[in-house]
């Protein structure tokens, strides 16, 4: 055990605070053991850190609450931490310190981040369901809605395509009645204009004949009235 622990304190992995003179194989109390803790994968990450990248970060600290998940010894992000840290060994090598340190620290047991991050995976399943509903939900509302836009247009582009056949057959009807006004009145102009040309030709022809007959006669002198 002392073995492993002086190994993965040189690695920088571990920091074992008990003076070497104390450190001799023993049953060990939690006093000591106690001392023996993780460098930098001792601190637990805020949940903040564990939040997806992009996108506004998951509320998981009210995820895990609305999940029932209570505080625990040893959280299981500490173990993830942990697990990274020692990332550059081999699994074995890996699962070997974990143990060491399991066996040298009484606080916890690695049943304690296991069983954290049980209930947590449980409280996100039910998140993510949660969200698949509502998510489904608003479609279902979403499509409704567009189903309503859609209606709507309908009725109201067809008030409108009726308004305007309405308006051009009104048009239509208007042009020809107009037309026909035009053509009554051209006829009754030209009917006119034929008839005043007839005329003015018989007066012509009439008083051309008249005239003549002063040129044939002469003039006459009117007798006069006693």
């Amino acid at each position: 055990m002392k073995g492993m622990l002086d190994f993965l304190e040189k690695a920088g992995l571990v920091r074992n605070d008990v003076p070497e003179e104390q450190a001799a194989p023993a049953p060990v109390s939690s006093a000591t053991a106690s001392r023996a803790t993780a460098s930098p994968m001792g601190v637990a990450p805020s949940v903040a850190e564990l939040a997806p990248s992009t996108g506004d970060p998951l509320p998981l600290a009210e995820i895990y609450a609305s999940g029932g998940v209570t505080p625990a010894l040893y959280p299981a992000e500490r173990l993830l931490r942990l697990l990274d840290g020692l990332s550059a060994m081999d699994d074995a090598t890996r699962l070997m310190a974990v143990k060491a340190m399991d066996a040298a620290d009484e606080s916890w047991s690695i049943e304690d981040p296991l069983a954290d991050a049980a209930a947590k995976t449980r409280a996100l399943s039910v998140h993510a369901q949660q969200l698949q509903a509502d998510l489904q939900a608003m479609q279902t509302q979403t499509q409704t809605r567009l189903d309503a836009i859609a209606a709507r247009q309908e009725q109201v582009v067809g008030d409108i395509r009726k308004q305007i056949n309405e308006l051009e057959a009104l048009v239509a009807r208007e042009l020809n009645r107009t037309a026909a006004d035009t053509a009554n009145q051209q006829a009754d102009l030209k009917a006119a204009q034929d008839q005043t040309a007839r005329a003015l030709g018989e007066i012509a022809q009439l008083s051309q004949r008249l005239q003549s007959l002063s040129g044939q006669f002469g003039t006459t002198t009117q007798p006069s009235k006693e």
